[in-house]
């Protein structure tokens, strides 16, 4: 399934994104179950998409035309979202020539969690934005102190997610938080592939375009840690609960590190691509 959160910013009602040659359509999630406020903690802690799977089985479905409808970020506003960085060998070399060889994690403001379409917002002063494709995964069952083989047992789906950074802050503050926070910082979606409809052994191409010029090009089997890996590490010392987001890391071919730096200026459509998962796009604007 693809879960679709669909209206206005902070009015969102949850949806099944049904494709279809005719014109793409959504399954009203809260029509059909008016006790399925959002998807959010409570959802995926008490069955929630096995309940959804049973509504989008249902003779008499309630269904309205996709288009024109804006798109929210795919699952309500996380309690976390955890980033890894230098998660690729390659970038990890363009960003500073050291390739850890444990996690490197930081965490982005809540805040900064964003519609897949919706503009990404430059704040005053700001001048080194840079773009940062990456699968995220999504959790859909406590995970604490979990072993590396059961790790995918505690995954609701994935998406994906635009890193968006704040170069000149990440290197003035000596630490990454305030460079990656900002409001509009956090694009994701347009939707949650679930677990079962999304192929993670077999790995995906993640990939970026500025302008339409193609800006990275990687695949998430160069991934340095995998992602069962990565919820175990993280699990060790840090619950992760049901909607939390893991932002896996992104492949070489930043913005800052070309030679001149391609860096996000107003006016700019930048686009974030995981193969089997989506597109997401947002047009820059100052302010």
């Amino acid at each position: 399934m693809k879960l679709v959160r669909y209206g206005e910013p902070g009015c969102e009602r949850p949806g099944v994104w049904i494709d279809d040659p005719a014109g793409a359509r959504i399954l009203d999630v809260r029509g059909m179950a008016f006790d399925i406020a959002d998807y959010d903690a409570h959802f995926f802690a008490h069955h929630g998409l096995a309940r959804v799977a049973a509504l989008a089985r249902e003779a008499r479905r309630k269904e309205i035309p996709a288009a024109g409808l804006r798109l929210g970020p795919p699952v309500a506003r996380p309690g976390k979202i955890l980033c890894v960085g230098k998660n690729y060998a390659d970038h990890a070399r363009e960003f500073d020539a050291v390739v850890p060889i444990s996690p490197v994690l930081f965490s982005k403001a809540a805040t900064s969690w964003h519609g897949p379409f919706d503009d990404l917002r430059i704040p005053p002063g700001a001048a080194a934005i840079d773009a940062e494709a990456e699968l995220a995964v999504v959790i859909g069952a406590t995970a604490h102190r979990v072993t590396e083989a059961d790790a995918l047992r505690h995954v609701a789906g994935y998406t994906v997610v635009n890193d968006v950074t704040d170069r000149q802050a990440q290197k003035e503050g000596g630490q990454w938080f305030r460079g990656k926070s900002a409001d509009s910082f956090c694009p994701a979606g347009p939707w949650l592939v679930t677990a079962d409809a999304f192929d993670l052994a077999g790995g995906a191409s993640v990939s970026s375009s500025l302008n339409g010029a193609s800006l990275q090009q990687g695949h998430t089997r160069d991934m340095i840690f995998s992602v069962p890996f990565l919820i175990a590490f993280i699990s060790r010392a840090i619950t992760l609960e049901p909607g939390d987001v893991i932002a896996t890391g992104t492949p070489a071919g930043v913005g800052f590190a070309r030679n001149p730096p391609l860096l996000l200026r107003d006016g700019d459509t930048i686009a974030c691509t995981v193969e089997g998962l989506g597109t997401i796009t947002q047009h820059v604007r100052a302010g």
